[in-house]
């Protein structure tokens, strides 16, 4: 079993190249998988600085220039896409930027798995994550972000399954079972876990790892000592040691607000993941 119908997000042909690459990877792991990829173009917001009587024609002409530069880009995802030889459909999708994470959560609702390019220092970073958040938080499908550079010909044979026996790694766990099912070796991580009963049980990791295995998975556990290390940093090193090719993570167990004046696991990740890591809430 596998994921079927594969959706590419992407607004720029380098900046997503590694997921396109992603995308076309998880598409060759099926016989009849639909690879699709939506292209986003991002609107300026309307001038406020002008007189109202000029801000239409000021705004006619950024708004002109925004789809002039984004068709400049689509044409060269389009010429990526025809040059792997697979059969594609490219959508078009564009919106003010403070709405591109629900435009880009509509189009992944109809597909199985949305996969994203990891944002990369820089500008429009924020952008890309926003627009990751906007897919984990209100498509109901989970998001798979490909690290910058990835060239690899698989995914999910070697897996890291970061679990904190939260709801959302559940969530994750459950998403991810439609490639786990090929996976040559599954790896339960945990990171400073303790024996608690609303949560790791009296041995972490052994329960989710006694499911997986009834699933009829390779699986064994690793208890990780943080040693002051950020729990996305912990796993990444772990998942290097493993040489894995996928992690699987629940995103923002906390609230985002929490997660911006406190930090997150979930945006270390974001930010630091050197695999593919496939998220959901």
């Amino acid at each position: 079993m596998s994921w079927k119908d594969i959706l590419v997000i992407v607004s720029d042909a380098e900046a997503d190249e590694a997921a396109v690459a992603l995308g076309e990877a998880v598409a060759s792991q099926c016989s009849d998988c639909f690879l699709a990829a939506a292209f986003l173009t991002p609107l300026p917001d309307e001038p406020l600085a002008y007189e109202p009587t000029v801000v239409a024609g000021v705004w006619a002409e950024l708004l002109g220039r925004a789809r002039q530069e984004a068709q400049a880009e689509r044409t060269k995802v389009e010429a990526r896409l025809k040059k792997a030889g697979r059969q594609f459909e490219l959508r078009d999708a564009e919106a003010l930027s403070r709405d591109l994470g629900r435009v880009a959560a509509v189009h992944a609702r109809y597909a199985d798995v949305a996969i994203l390019a990891r944002p990369a220092d820089g500008p429009g970073s924020e952008l890309r994550e926003e627009i990751i958040e906007g897919v984990l938080f209100h498509s109901g499908r989970p998001a798979l972000i490909a690290p910058p550079g990835w060239r690899g010909d698989t995914v999910g044979k070697r897996v890291v399954v970061a679990w904190d026996a939260s709801r959302e790694a559940t969530r994750a766990l459950s998403e991810a079972q439609a490639i786990l099912s090929d996976a040559d070796q599954v790896t339960v991580v945990t990171v400073d876990a303790k024996p608690k009963m609303f949560g790791h049980g009296d041995q972490p990791g052994t329960q989710i790892a006694a499911h997986l295995s009834r699933r009829g998975l390779k699986t064994e556990v690793r208890n990780v000592d943080g040693m002051g290390r950020a729990p996305a940093l912990a796993i990444l090193e772990e998942a290097t040691a493993l040489n894995a090719d996928l992690v699987v993570m629940g995103g923002y167990a906390h609230s985002r607000l929490r997660d911006l004046v406190f930090g997150g696991a979930t945006k270390d990740m974001l930010r630091a993941a050197t695999v593919p890591v496939l998220l959901a809430h």
